[in-house]
């Protein structure tokens, strides 16, 4: 008997998260959308996302008729060893006076920035996880004073992962193991440029 059934190749576990990466959004229009210059740095320790919408059932004659998955707000939680200033600066728009001081005032808002990050497999492969529209919380921090053991501290960050409105996407991902994978148009789909700044064909519209 000839066995009819595609077997599904044997996933390779992630073990390791790195290359996290923000663009600050200037323009989400219609067919238009337009990020600030990439700005990547180290730390990353842990981060989670949690995809938004649920299952709405619809019920007749007693049984489930129909299901379909709505489209809700997406959650992301970031473990960082510490934030940079530079990304303090950009995410959280903690912006210090010429003598380094920062002073928060009330109704200070947060920009909307894309994110990605390479989640990474024991042979080097990764996948790149790209989100488009996210808006992050004020990092919380948490540490120790010394003792016989040292314990690092960890900042962690809340954020809102929103459907950018220029094309409706939110999550862009690309892995490395497909014969075609371009870091080149994964940006191109998540930016609308690369990280050098080539615009390709897109010309940062996202059409």
């Amino acid at each position: 008997m000839i066995n009819l059934v595609k077997q599904a190749k044997t996933p390779m576990a992630f073990i390791n998260v790195k290359d996290l990466g923000f663009a600050v959004q200037k323009t989400d229009e219609s067919g238009i959308f337009e990020y600030d210059e990439p700005l990547q740095t180290k730390g990353l320790r842990t981060i989670g996302i949690e995809s938004g919408g649920e299952l709405v059932s619809a019920y007749a004659d007693g049984i489930i008729i129909e299901s379909a998955k709505s489209d809700g707000e997406s959650t992301v939680n970031l473990g960082m060893h510490s934030f940079p200033e530079e990304v303090r600066e950009e995410i959280f728009n903690e912006k210090p006076d010429e003598n380094g001081v920062y002073s928060e005032k009330a109704g200070k808002q947060n920009p909307y920035v894309a994110m990605w990050f390479k989640h990474e497999r024991k042979d080097g492969s990764y996948k790149l996880i790209g989100l488009t529209k996210v808006m992050f919380n004020d990092p919380s921090m948490e540490g120790s004073t010394k003792e016989a053991s040292i314990e690092f501290g960890e900042e962690t960050a809340e954020g809102t992962s929103l459907h950018r409105q220029a094309d409706e996407v939110r999550k862009v991902t690309a892995d490395s193991k497909h014969e075609d994978f371009s870091e080149d148009k994964f940006f191109q789909a998540l930016l609308g440029k690369s990280l050098n700044g080539d615009d390709g064909n897109d010309g940062g519209s996202g059409e």
